[in-house]
């Protein structure tokens, strides 16, 4: 299954080298300096040659009222995004779900 997985990778964005074994991840509050070959926390983002890749799967999307998001009061009547992804483990203080 990993190898399934990893063909759907791309480079991610939030990150930067630390030195020449970790990358920090900044895709969540977590922050994770990640070791060459090794995955975050969330073990959807891992170090591969140096470079933060991202295994770009939604596992499940829909349209809610904004009214039942914790931000609501930002634009009252919208309609809100939600998303998840592969590997969520649901400890990021800000998350809805924690």
């Amino acid at each position: 299954m990993a190898g399934v997985l990893s063909e759907s990778t791309r480079e991610g964005e939030l990150w930067e080298r630390l030195d020449d074994k970790r990358i920090r991840c900044f895709a969540c509050g977590h922050r994770c300096p990640i070791f060459e070959g090794q995955p975050g926390v969330c073990k959807v983002r891992f170090n591969s040659g140096g470079k933060l890749q991202v295994l770009g799967i939604c596992r499940g999307s829909s349209r809610r009222p904004i009214e039942k998001k914790p931000f609501f009061h930002v634009r009252p009547g919208a309609v809100a995004l939600s998303f998840g992804m592969l590997g969520c483990d649901l400890h990021c203080g800000y998350c809805q779900n924690w």
